[in-house]
């Protein structure tokens, strides 16, 4: 995976500025990607990220979560993400796993996916409110 060019990465950082200047620091925005769908026994469709996260971010790996979290003492932009896995990446492409993410894409802080349940309610705490589309990806509905 090829990092995003300097001048990349800080439009979309300045677009998450923007964000969580107008969520008037009580509200939690969460958005995770579509998920991966199988086209036949062993093929998937390709794969395209969705376009919010993706103008947030410029991640482009499924099985991701963007938390932007305002109030949280530390961490206020948080990518949830794959992890690095050799094998898997033979077969599909490489992943920037958690160090990645921060060192590529200037997230505070990155966990692997398989950590989101544990890790969210920490983020979610001392929000009034959680802006996430419920129904646009049912199967990540219960996860959030």
């Amino acid at each position: 995976m090829t990092a995003l060019p300097s001048d990349r990465l800080r439009v979309h950082a300045q677009r998450r500025t923007d964000l969580l200047a107008r969520l008037d620091g009580s509200t939690c925005e969460v958005i995770a990607s579509p998920p991966v769908t199988i086209r036949n026994s062993d093929g998937e469709h390709a794969f395209r990220q969705d376009s919010d996260l993706f103008y947030l971010t410029g991640f482009v790996e499924p099985e991701t979560v963007m938390v932007l979290a305002p109030r949280h003492k530390e961490h206020r932009f948080v990518l949830f993400v794959r992890p690095r896995d050799a094998e898997r990446e033979t077969w599909d492409g490489r992943r920037a796993g958690s160090e990645g993410a921060k060192e590529r894409y200037g997230a505070d802080a990155a966990f692997p996916i398989a950590e989101l349940e544990s890790r969210l309610p920490d983020y979610l705490g001392g929000h009034r409110r959680l802006a996430y589309a419920v129904g646009r990806f049912p199967s990540n509905d219960a996860r959030i």
